[in-house]
């Protein structure tokens, strides 16, 4: 056995040393010749290095030392064979040896036994695993992990990945797909593709079976149950998404001057009008259609959803209190709707009256054209996406990305989440050859959720682009978000506010 297994530096030597003069000299543990004990260092006690590559560290409750792996990682993956550090006292030696590694992963944890320099005092100790501590709320999440990516050829839709010769691009995943929650245990994927007449000359017919599906959220299979669409006309539906809550929200076109809001508390329930509004909302016959709904839709909440494409970028605002629209109007952005491809969407931080919001924008074509801004409510720029993200952000990405060939196509997608009491952008992204889909910061429209991060290598130039959507449980601390990306498929991740 190694006397010093573990090398401890000078300085908490003589820390370590300082401390133990405020202790009793009774004390078995801290009696000079007799120090037997692991380091309860401020900092971590104890920590290790996952399988993952995390640095977990841990704390310590009498003589029981918790790792504390956050929930995204399986524990046994993370410490089924990881090599610790701690500190001991001075001239104490460890067994077993700190230098062999050791599954912390087992029921009832790693006993270590601490022998003091002269052999006259032991003190052991447990280590076992545990759960990170939470992020206060107010402070945001800590990272994403991803649980299920399905192409879309793998959830059941006709075609072959990645084959570009058949003459029906939607058997290369070309949907005009929008997914969204409907209750946590359901995610729907409206295809228009396969619903919308306008679309019908890439086929003989609408397929409302391909174009409306509900698959179960943790496995991405087909649901038993159908959704219940009451008796709305599925060939209207514009866009789906789901509030914060997971109540699945529609925007169904009425007529070229009105159009309806529908919303969901469970897949089979009946559909309940929220509205119809007498404006041209959903005016789009092709992919540039979206709803946001941030709050609850059936207590509190703010909706934003499109009008018809101009130089002012407006979009119309819906205000919810107590489940029934309380106010409404339409505002500009500031920035056209009408140029780069054709779409621009906004998403707003928050359910109070007339909240900032952030923007997703195209400008021109090609490499830097794809723009993020954050307003505030009147339309004053608050921040702006960096224009050159590819040093430390993406290092294949040209700039802030590029805008899609096809009209309507939806890049960027952005959608506002409210995260442990932090806002945050969800921004889908990318170049021609490539999707990019992360969370990002709302106050620094540069800074990422470390893991929430979801790239595509595929030709998706003109495709319809990509959509997503997510919600977030304060009772449980954990948010899921989900994405779709035209011509690959289906990815969701999983989001805690547990610390790392």
């Amino acid at each position: 056995m190694k006397k010093n297994t573990i090398i401890i530096p000078a300085c908490l030597l003589a820390l370590a040393g300082t401390c133990l003069c405020s202790c009793s000299d009774d004390d078995m543990f801290t009696k000079d010749g007799q120090q037997a004990y692991i380091v309860d260092d401020p900092a971590g006690v104890l920590s290790v290095i996952g399988r993952s590559g995390n640095l977990w560290k841990s704390r310590m409750s009498n003589d029981t030392i918790y790792i504390k792996v956050s929930p995204q990682y399986d524990v046994t993956e993370e410490l089924d064979s990881v090599f610790p550090k701690f500190f001991v006292s001075k001239g104490a030696t460890v067994s077993p040896d700190p230098n062999l590694p050791q599954n912390f992963s087992v029921e009832g944890g790693v006993k270590y036994t601490v022998t003091s320099e002269d052999g006259k005092a032991q003190r052991s100790y447990v280590v076992t695993h545990g759960l990170t501590d939470f992020i206060a709320y107010g402070g945001g999440v800590s990272l994403g992990a991803e649980q299920l990516e399905k192409k879309f050829t793998e959830l059941g839709y006709p075609g072959e990945f990645e084959n570009w010769s058949p003459a029906d691009s939607r058997l290369y995943g070309d949907l005009n797909a929008y997914v969204a929650f409907c209750t946590p245990d359901y995610v729907v994927i409206l295809g228009r593709q396969y619903t919308d007449p306008h679309f019908s000359s890439l086929e003989a017919s609408p397929d409302f079976k391909l174009g409306l599906r509900i698959f179960d959220a943790e496995t991405m299979n087909e649901a038993a149950v159908s959704l219940n669409t009451g008796s709305i006309n599925i060939q209207n539906i514009r866009a789906i998404s789901s509030d914060s809550k997971a109540h699945l929200v529609a925007g169904v076109y009425e007529s070229a001057t009105s159009g309806s809001i529908y919303y969901w508390t469970e897949p089979t329930a009946q559909p309940v009008k929220l509205a119809t509004i007498n404006q041209a909302i959903f005016p789009s016959v092709d992919g540039s259609n979206y709803i946001q709904v941030t709050g609850d839709i059936t207590g509190k909440c703010n909706i934003f959803v499109n009008m018809q494409r101009n130089a002012d970028g407006t979009h119309y605002y819906m205000h919810c209190e107590g489940g029934a629209i309380t106010d409404q109007k339409s505002i500009n952005t500031g920035y056209k709707s009408d140029d780069g491809c054709g779409f621009q969407n906004i998403s707003a931080f928050g359910d109070e009256p007339e909240p900032d919001y952030v923007i997703a924008d195209t400008e021109g074509s090609g490499n830097n054209s794809v723009r993020v801004y954050v307003n505030t409510f009147s339309g004053k720029t608050k921040t702006i996406m960096p224009n050159v993200l590819q040093n430390d952000f993406h290092q294949w990405w040209v700039g802030t990305g590029g805008a899609l060939s096809r009209t309507g196509a939806r890049r960027p997608y952005v959608s506002a989440m409210t995260l442990n009491g932090k806002y945050y952008a969800m921004i889908l992204n990318g170049t021609a050859w490539w999707y990019c889909n992360t969370i990002v910061d709302a106050d620094d429209l540069h800074a990422r959720v470390s893991g929430a991060e979801k790239d595509f290598s595929i030709n998706a130039a003109w495709s319809f682009g990509a959509t997503g959507d997510w919600y977030w449980d304060d009772s449980t601390h954990t948010g899921y978000w989900i994405g779709w990306a035209d011509r690959y498929g289906f990815y969701k991740y999983k989001i805690t506010c547990y610390e790392m």
